[in-house]
């Protein structure tokens, strides 16, 4: 007995077919750059604020460690707060029509904007901090260095959670390629 199985298929169903798999394909890999992009960014900045000042003022004479960290810490900052502000725009622009749904997208959004905002208040700081530093007001400068630490870490956290919760999805976004 023989058996076929035969079907039809028309070139507009080929193409149909086609734009779904690019479609999943160009979202995967836009997830992926996203993913890359951000812990390239964030896993920078905590290897530098790691290392950076212990390293300068344990190593450099007082002078020298204030000029270089005076330097540094601008740099930083504006680093993280414009990666983040760009994050945190793209995403934005991508949550209408991500494969991840509004509500998680929206949440991914918020993540990268209070990592924007912390690294952005704390840059905002830098000018006080200095000054307080200058004029010998112990007080106010520790004051105002433990609050940039704060807001340092609690936008490092936002940044590890906002890795922690995309890549939760990502292996779901790959799974594409198995069907």
């Amino acid at each position: 007995m023989d058996c076929y199985l035969s079907f039809e298929l028309s070139s507009s169903d080929f193409v149909t077919a086609l734009s779904i798999s690019m479609s999943d394909l160009t979202d995967a890999y836009i997830l992926l750059f996203v993913a890359g992009s951000a812990a390239m960014l964030i896993g920078g900045l905590i290897v530098a604020a790691g290392t950076t000042a212990p390293v300068a003022v344990s190593t450099l004479p007082e002078t020298a460690a204030a000029t270089f960290l005076r330097a540094f810490w601008p740099r930083y900052y504006a680093l993280g707060a414009w990666g983040g502000a760009a994050l945190t725009l793209g995403l934005g622009l991508l949550a209408p029509s991500s494969p991840l749904g509004t509500a998680y997208s929206g949440l991914l959004t918020a993540l990268a904007a209070l990592f924007t905002a912390a690294m952005w208040g704390s840059m905002m700081m830098i000018p006080s901090i200095n000054r307080a530093r200058d004029t010998g007001d112990h007080v106010r400068f520790a004051s105002l260095h433990r609050t940039v630490l704060a807001l340092t870490g609690a936008g490092l956290l936002a940044g590890m959670v906002f890795l922690a919760a995309l890549g939760w999805v990502l292996p779901g976004q790959y799974m594409i390629w198995m069907h």
